[in-house]
């Protein structure tokens, strides 16, 4: 019993110390922060004043309804019209190219693969799919060694595919094109003591895992072992990031090492695959950050988080350059979607486009999706759209230098949990929670 309750004691003092820690962090990068930003001149919204908005391109089509025009497009109950025509959004000339069917259960990730060819998709129906790109057809399926996915990762020369979820374990498959149904495991990689949030291959040897035992993994496939491991977060890893594999056109190979991590802690790390400690960091806030991506020339990175907010690191300068807020953008967003019968209450909506909506306010003082979190980004090929999925507006497309909403994907029937450009910029992947995957492509293509 005495035993006991020095244990007890002893694990309330060190919690408390932990906690004391986390908060005199948060404080001196505060004040870090504070000096970076008196001593920087301007961000990059302020620097692209002078350039022409999309929205003003001579390109736009005078007849293309806007998104307030869009969100004006629903019943006299206050549901999104799906009947419609598809939306043309003005300053982006995506379409639907094809929808992918085949997912009996929620859709949790999607990749490309490094030459745009091929589409990797997992979901909680315990499989993964390859898919061909270009036709739509499915190439293979995985059956899944446990069905709680939360991320899927395919190997650079397309031979291995990758699964991470609630079991804690990462399990590698080996692609074998003459098997349709296969379960060919490689590896299967045990050390994370809690969920696995995000893989990704940092090369045909190597993968990478983020967990929410606050550590990210380095394994090596070739000896089915623990390569490296990462330690520096405070809290849950939720995000993961390598850098783009082609900048410009041309294959990258001097950021082969490089990755980012970022979760409920409110920081970014960049690390060196090479060595365990970070080398550079950068403080979000006081919110968890649910999503990481590389901008294309792999020389910034933008993070989202659970405040809506998206915020663009420059990584040569080591500050905050950009910030996309979707709140600031309410009056467009929010302007056709007002209270018929003065009932604020919103009655859990996933998307302002969900079918099963029974209210039309999307910005209320009650309800507890009002925290519209971002859950994916990604950017386009050139860096100048930057795509984000919201918890509730479905994925919102921003110009990156002006800082404007230019346009939506819309077409889905639940929430969007993923979006993925192409390597090539002909592409854009979007997965969702209503079983599908959306293949979107410019409208001259």
């Amino acid at each position: 019993m005495y035993n006991n309750n020095i244990n007890t004691d002893s694990y309330t003092e060190l919690e408390e110390r932990l906690n004391k820690a986390r908060e005199d962090t948060k404080q001196l990068y505060a004040q870090i922060n504070y000096i970076k930003s008196k001593n920087q001149d301007s961000d990059l919204i302020t620097m692209a004043k002078n350039v022409p908005s999309i929205l003003s391109s001579n390109n736009y089509n005078s007849n293309s309804p806007t998104i307030s025009s869009a969100l004006n497009n629903t019943s006299p109950g206050g549901r999104f019209n799906y009947t419609s025509s598809p939306v043309s959004e003005r300053g982006s000339n995506l379409k639907n190219a094809r929808t992918l069917k085949g997912h009996h259960n929620k859709i949790q990730d999607v990749k490309w693969s490094q030459d745009s060819s091929t589409v990797l998709s997992a979901s909680q129906d315990g499989f993964m799919l390859l898919w061909d790109a270009a036709t739509g057809w499915k190439k293979n399926a995985i059956v899944l060694e446990n069905q709680w996915v939360l991320s899927c990762a395919i190997s650079p020369n397309k031979r291995f595919v990758a699964s991470a979820g609630l079991d804690n374990h990462c399990t590698v498959y080996k692609i074998d094109g003459d098997d349709v149904v296969q379960q060919k495991i490689v590896s299967i990689f045990k050390g994370h003591t809690c969920y696995i949030s995000e893989c990704e291959f940092l090369s045909n040897n190597f993968i990478l895992t983020a967990s929410g035992d606050m550590t990210a993994c380095k394994w090596d496939i070739t000896k089915g072992m623990k390569a490296m491991e990462f330690s520096e977060h405070l809290g849950d890893i939720l995000a993961l990031s390598t850098p783009k594999s082609f900048n410009n056109g041309e294959y990258d190979s001097l950021n082969n090492n490089i990755f980012a991590t970022a979760g409920s802690d409110g920081h970014v790390f960049l690390w060196d695959s090479r060595q365990q400690k970070s080398v550079q960091k950068f403080l979000v806030g006081d919110t968890d950050v649910g999503s990481l991506q590389f901008f294309s020339d792999n020389n910034a990175i933008a993070s989202g988080s659970d405040d809506g907010l998206v915020r663009l690191f420059d990584l040569r300068a080591d500050c905050k350059i950009a910030e996309y807020s979707i709140m600031q953008k309410q009056h467009l967003l929010n302007k056709q979607f007002k209270q018929s019968n003065g009932n604020n209450k919103v009655n859990t909506p996933l998307t302002p486009f969900s079918k099963n909506m029974e209210s039309t306010s999307l910005f209320t003082s009650d309800s507890t999706y009002d925290i519209d979190g971002v859950v994916s980004i990604d950017f386009s090929n050139s860096g100048r759209l930057l795509y984000v999925c919201y918890s509730n507006y479905g994925c919102v497309i921003w110009d990156t230098l002006k800082g404007e909403v230019v346009g939506t994907l819309d077409g889905h029937n639940n929430r969007i949990v993923k979006v993925k450009s192409s390597n090539n910029g002909f592409g854009v992947l979007t997965g969702s929670w209503d079983e599908t995957i959306k293949i979107w492509t410019p409208g001259y293509m």
